[in-house]
């Protein structure tokens, strides 16, 4: 049996990546927004959004993952 240090330590070397990933994700979005107002177009695109939710939400496994996965990718969105 795994002890309880060890699925911490799993649980910090994930929560790192996580932060890598988001930092990344931010980083994009902040050149999606920038070409978008160069280029004359609304930053916020609803059907978009619409879109990417659904997606993200076919890859989680579980129902109660796929509620997850849109209340992270909602607020994920919203932020950039």
């Amino acid at each position: 049996m795994i002890d309880l240090s060890e699925l911490r330590s799993e649980i910090d070397i994930v929560d790192k990546q996580i932060v890598e990933l988001f930092e990344k994700r931010m980083d994009i979005a902040a050149k999606v927004a920038d070409y978008k107002i160069a280029n004359g177009k609304k930053v916020f695109d609803k059907e978009r959004e619409d879109i990417k939710l659904k997606s993200v939400k076919e890859l989680a496994h579980s129902d109660f993952n796929k509620v997850g996965v849109e209340e992270i990718f909602s607020q994920l969105m919203s932020m950039s």
